[in-house]
């Protein structure tokens, strides 16, 4: 071989199993690999050009002047802007990791300590003439240009010391690294190649360096974080189907059991009328899938209200409305989504040819609501106002909505009602019950 190309050649295929391998699979979305993302190509095309400038050196009697200066002058720019994206790839580990430095300020210093000074020394190159020695396998280009390399790479690796001195008890030495790898691999072959020009290792102190850079970055399995994620949203979706939402965040970040009381919430029961005889009838399988259609329905409407699922019980159906965010006005809420279960009721027997009929009974007052135990939890209520509003749908008339006084009260500008003889509740004795007209 006339010419000396072996390192560089062997620089480009490590960097290109590297790219190779960086590319081949999803990657952390943090700054430092997006800056590697761009560094990766960069370098290929870096040693590219040093690989070709070499040859047109080499040839630079059988070639127009223009085509070998485009060479040697585009690697001594491209290597410059390599340099660069090198150093802020290292001081992106100081704005990511010790959060001290606003995005702006890191911008503004980037902008000012290591792109500027590249464009400068980029300017220099281009416009200055550059000088050639090629005899045997002596070959290589020098002047001006190839000096505001060696310049602008001594600036990086005093940038990069100064940062490895500032760094020590800051960051993670994982995050040094980078600095390490640059300033010794840079440094060390940018001085061996001043003195020994013909030498020409420079394109591989390049490949290690982007070695070291790789084997630092925060590369996790993203398939296996992907399916994490997923399986997480899975189990979240699972525990805000069983709990409210600000329940749910509420355990995820403290597991023990609680309770609260409210002062005013709106609790309803709907229970399914003859459901022993209508097993009975069609088969206890038939029976549920129908139960499981309809309460599937009724729970789709709830995303229209501010009412919230308690649980079911056989073919029961609890709600409440006021907790577990207070609101006033949760007496009209309940009775607005019951008339609503109502029509979708009507609508349900129609589309599946079904003969189904509720009771709904519905009081409003105070109640504890919460979590106890640890195992198998639910979110539910107790007071007398639940066992209230249960012994209401239980003594009411099919397909009507049975309210207390209470309830009256609060819909009485908006309602009718009609008033039933007085009922004899347990655990209650005679007590005022109404029906919704």
């Amino acid at each position: 071989m006339p010419y000396s190309i072996e390192f560089q050649i062997s620089g480009f295929l490590v960097v290109l199993v590297i790219t190779v391998v960086f590319f081949s699979k999803p990657r952390w979305q943090s700054l430092q690999n997006s800056i590697f993302r761009i560094l990766m190509p960069f370098t290929l095309l870096e040693l590219a050009f040093d690989i070709i400038s070499v040859i047109t050196i080499a040839e630079r009697d059988n070639l127009p002047p223009l085509l070998n200066d485009f060479f040697s002058k585009g690697y001594i720019v491209v290597m410059i802007f390599w340099i660069m994206l090198v150093l802020i790839y290292v001081l992106s580990n100081f704005y990511g990791e010790t959060g001290r430095i606003k995005k702006k300020t890191w911008l503004i210093l980037i902008g000012i300590f290591i792109v500027l000074p590249a464009v400068v020394f980029s300017g220099i190159s281009i416009a200055t003439p550059l000088l050639y020695a090629n005899y045997g396998r002596h070959i290589y280009s020098y002047g001006i240009p190839s000096t505001c390399t060696y310049l602008y790479s001594i600036y990086g690796v005093t940038i990069t010391t100064v940062a490895l001195i500032f760094s020590i008890g800051r960051l993670r030495f994982k995050r040094i690294v980078p600095m390490l790898a640059f300033t010794i691999m840079e440094g060390s072959v940018a001085l061996v190649q001043m003195v020994n020009k013909e030498l020409l290792i420079i394109g591989f102190g390049t490949a290690l360096c982007i070695l070291f850079m790789y084997m630092t970055l925060e590369n996790p399995d993203m398939d296996l974080i992907a399916r994490l994620n997923d399986a997480n949203r899975r189990a979240n979706n699972l525990l805000l189907n069983i709990l409210p939402a600000s329940v749910a965040q509420e355990l995820k970040e403290d597991t023990r059991a609680f309770t609260e009381k409210f002062d005013s919430v709106t609790v309803a029961f709907i229970d399914i009328v003859n459901f022993t005889k209508l097993s009975e009838q069609i088969g206890a399988e038939a029976t549920v899938r129908s139960l499981n259609k309809l309460f599937s329905e009724i729970d789709s409407l709830l995303d229209g209200f501010r009412v919230e699922k308690i649980k079911t019980i056989g073919d029961a159906y609890m709600i409440a409305a006021g907790l577990p965010e207070r609101y006033d006005g949760n007496c009209r809420e309940m009775i607005s989504f019951l008339m609503a279960v109502k029509e979708r009721l009507e609508d349900f027997n129609k589309r599946n040819k079904t003969d189904l009929h509720v009771r709904i009974g519905v009081h409003s007052g105070p109640v504890v609501a919460g979590i106890i135990g640890t195992k198998k939890f639910i979110y539910d209520l107790w007071g007398s106002t639940v066992n209230f509003a249960s012994r209401l749908e239980s003594n009411g008339i099919p397909d009507r909505i049975q309210v207390s006084a209470a309830v009256k009260e609060c819909m009485k500008d908006t309602l009718s009602f009609e008033e039933r003889p007085p009922l004899d509740i347990k655990g209650f004795g005679l007590s005022h019950a109404y029906l919704i007209v």
